[in-house]
C-alpha cells in the first residue's frame, strides 16, 4: 500500500497592534488597601495612630497608577492574634469580595506576630494573587524570595512578642513585690478610680456588696440572693440585669473586698492563643494585705467563709443546707439511709389532696442505692410530734402548728415499723 505524504502548511496569524493612547486607556488602576495597627489604647499611643492613617493616604494617593481601596486600622488590639482584630477581617472580606489587588503595611510585626497566622494570611493572599508589601523589610510576598524571607522574619517576629511578653510577667513580679496592684474596676462591682488610678468606694454598689454578704449570712441561698438582686432591678458589675449564683459565690470569696489582693489568681500558659488557666501553685502568688480601701469588714468576710465550709458539711452528710419552708423537713431522717425526706403531695378523685413525706434516697436513688423505707402521711407524722411534746409536759391539750415543731422537736426518725421522736431539753 503507498503512503501519502501531506505538505505541511504554516500560515501566520500577525498580533493586533495597539496605539499607545488605546493602551494607556486599557491600563486599569491598582486598588491599594493599607494595613495599621497600634498595639495599646493609651493616650500616648493616638497620635501614632493618626499619624499612620494619614501616611498611608497620602501615600497611596501620590502614586497615579494605585487608586486608594482604603485604610484599614485596628487600634488598641495586640497582634499575636488576629482573632479580635475587626478591621483586618474586614480587609481580607474585602480581598475576597474583589475589592483589593494589594495591601501594604508598615512590616511584619505591624500585620501580625504569631507566624502560624501570618503565614496563613500570605498564603491565602497569594492564591488570589494579592501581594502584600512590607516596607520595614522591603519584600513584595508575590516575589520568588518573598515568603523564605518573610518565614524567617515572621518567626523572628513571633520570638520578640514572646520576649516582650516575658517581660511585661517579669516587670508585673517587681511591682507586685513592692505592694502595686493595678485592677480592673470596669467590671468590678463596689470600686471606682480616681484621678491617680487608685482604687475607691463606690457607696452605691458598695451598698449591693454588704447586702450579699448579709444575705447570705442570714441563711439565703446564692440562687436565692441572685433572684432578689434580679428583682430589685440591681445591675451586676458589668452592667447585665441577669445575676449567676456563680457570681454571687465567687463575690463572697473574693478578698479585694476586705482590701486585699491576691495576684496571678489565674496565668496564661499559651501566650500566641492567649490561654489562660488557674495558677495551682505553677507561678509565684502575692498576697497584698491592706492594697485598697475595704468594704466588707475581716470579721464579716471570716464568718461567710465558715458558713460556707458548714453547708459544704452538711450537704456532703446528706443533710439539709437551707431552711425549708416545711419545718418537718428540717428534723424528718431516714432511719436506714440517714438521709432527709421530701415533701409529696398526692392527689385523689374529687379533687382531695393529701401530703406525704418520701426519704431522699428512694425517691432518686437507682439500683442498690435506691432505699426501701416507707413512705409516711403528714397527718401520722403531725401526731407523734403531739404526742412527744405533751409527754414532756408542755401542754396536755394542743393542737399542731410549725412553731411547735420549730421549738420542741430535735429530730424524728423514721424506721420501717416505728418512728422515733426526739424532743429538745426543757
Amino acid at each position: 500500500m503507498e503512503m501519502i505524504v501531506l505538505e505541511k502548511e504554516i500560515q501566520l496569524i500577525p498580533a493586533k497592534k495597539k496605539s499607545r493612547n488605546a493602551g494607556k486607556e486599557a491600563v486599569k488602576k491598582l486598588r491599594v488597601a493599607a494595613y495599621c495597627r497600634v498595639s495599646t489604647d493609651h493616650e500616648e499611643q493616638e497620635g501614632s495612630y493618626k499619624i499612620q492613617v494619614e501616611h498611608y493616604e497620602n501615600y497611596i494617593n501620590s502614586h497615579p497608577e494605585w487608586e486608594l481601596a482604603g485604610v484599614y486600622a485596628d487600634e488598641g488590639i495586640s497582634g499575636l492574634s488576629t482573632k479580635n482584630r475587626a478591621s483586618f477581617k474586614k480587609m481580607i472580606k474585602d480581598c475576597h469580595a474583589g475589592k483589593i489587588d494589594m495591601i501594604i503595611t508598615k512590616s511584619i510585626s505591624r500585620f501580625a506576630r504569631n507566624t502560624v497566622d501570618c503565614l496563613r494570611y500570605i498564603r491565602e493572599l497569594k492564591s488570589m494573587q494579592i501581594p502584600v508589601i512590607f516596607e520595614s523589610e522591603n519584600i513584595n510576598t508575590c516575589d520568588a524570595k518573598g515568603e523564605v524571607m518573610l518565614t524567617i522574619l515572621a518567626s523572628l517576629a513571633q520570638q520578640e512578642s514572646e520576649n516582650i511578653s516575658r517581660n511585661v510577667k517579669l516587670g508585673l513580679k517587681f511591682r507586685y513585690q513592692k505592694g502595686f496592684v493595678m485592677v480592673n474596676h470596669k467590671k468590678f462591682l463596689g470600686y471606682d478610680r480616681d484621678v491617680d488610678g487608685k482604687l475607691i468606694i463606690n457607696e452605691e454598689e458598695a451598698a449591693v456588696v454588704r447586702f450579699i454578704f448579709e444575705d447570705y449570712l442570714s441563711g439565703k441561698s446564692a440562687g436565692q440572693i441572685a433572684k432578689r438582686l434580679e428583682a430589685k432591678g440591681v445591675l451586676t458589675g458589668a452592667g447585665m440585669s441577669h445575676w449567676h449564683d456563680t457570681t454571687i459565690m465567687k463575690m463572697l470569696q473574693n478578698e479585694k473586698y476586705i482590701g486585699d489582693n491576691l495576684t496571678q489568681k489565674t496565668i496564661t500558659v499559651d501566650t500566641l492563643n492567649k490561654v489562660r488557666k488557674i495558677n495551682k501553685g505553677d507561678e509565684d502568688q502575692y498576697y497584698i494585705k491592706n492594697s485598697h480601701p475595704a468594704i466588707i469588714e475581716r470579721e464579716i468576710f471570716e464568718m461567710v467563709r465558715e458558713e460556707m465550709r458548714r453547708r459544704s458539711k452538711m450537704k456532703k452528710a446528706g443533710k439539709r443546707v437551707y431552711p425549708s419552708k416545711y419545718p418537718l423537713a428540717d428534723v424528718l431522717v431516714c432511719g436506714n439511709c440517714k438521709n432527709r425526706f421530701y415533701r409529696l403531695t398526692r392527689y385523689y378523685p374529687g379533687k382531695k389532696k393529701d401530703y406525704e413525706w418520701i426519704c431522699k434516697r428512694r425517691l432518686y436513688g437507682k439500683g442498690n442505692e435506691k432505699c426501701d423505707m416507707r413512705i409516711v402521711k403528714e397527718q401520722l407524722l403531725q401526731q407523734y410530734v403531739i404526742e412527744a411534746i405533751s409527754q414532756i409536759g408542755v401542754s396536755d391539750s394542743i393542737d399542731y402548728s410549725d412553731d411547735l415543731v420549730k421549738n420542741y422537736i430535735k429530730k424524728i426518725m423514721i424506721f420501717d415499723d416505728y418512728v422515733l421522736v426526739e424532743t429538745i431539753e426543757l
